[in-house]
């Protein structure tokens, strides 16, 4: 029960930090973004129509609209925004894990000599039903976060392929204009 326990918060850690990786990566999408589109609003000299400006300009929007909303899909791992008993019906319905569960011995247990009570008055089987049951949430956080952190990165590839199709299409016709002047 003990390795379950310790592979499944490795499991939530990891998928942290895989969120930290999404982010950075929206981040930098972002600053092409922000790149872009200040050559856009900037350039009357562009020799660009308002038809052309507003194409690659609805692009980038897309696109940022796409990293934003990666941005919350991959925040949404970091940490759980409600307690996992308000995140999953089912789990309303557990016995408290104390000592496992910090939110259920935060909830039930007000001060250390509660815990201390607590913990030495636990038998064996009291012990592993409370691991049992932080187990089987651990369980269903790491599913729930890591089906919001594929979410992230799914949206993630389509805000950079609106990026570089845009991009593309911005740069190749920056260069023909200046070749036609």
């Amino acid at each position: 029960m003990r390795w379950h326990l310790d592979r499944y918060d490795r499991l939530r850690a990891s998928t942290a930090s895989r969120a930290s990786v999404v982010l950075s990566a929206g981040a930098i999408l972002s600053a092409g973004n922000a790149v872009v589109l200040a050559r856009l609003i900037d350039g009357p000299d562009s020799g660009l129509g308002i038809t052309t400006t507003l194409a690659f300009g609805l692009g980038l929007l897309l696109s940022i609209g796409l990293v934003v909303l990666s941005l919350i899909l991959a925040t949404g791992v970091l940490v759980t925004p409600k307690p996992s008993r308000d995140t999953f019906a089912d789990a309303r319905e557990l016995p408290v894990a104390l000592v496992f569960n910090p939110t259920d011995t935060v909830r039930e247990l007000k001060t250390y000599d509660d815990f201390r009570s607590s913990v030495e008055g636990q038998s064996y089987q009291a012990i592993l039903a409370a691991a049992q049951i932080e187990l089987w949430i651990g369980i269903r956080q790491h599913r729930h976060r890591y089906l919001r952190l594929r979410a992230a990165t799914r949206v993630l590839r389509w805000a950079a392929v609106v990026f570089v199709v845009s991009l593309t299409g911005f740069v190749i016709t920056m260069l023909s204009e200046s070749l036609w002047t």
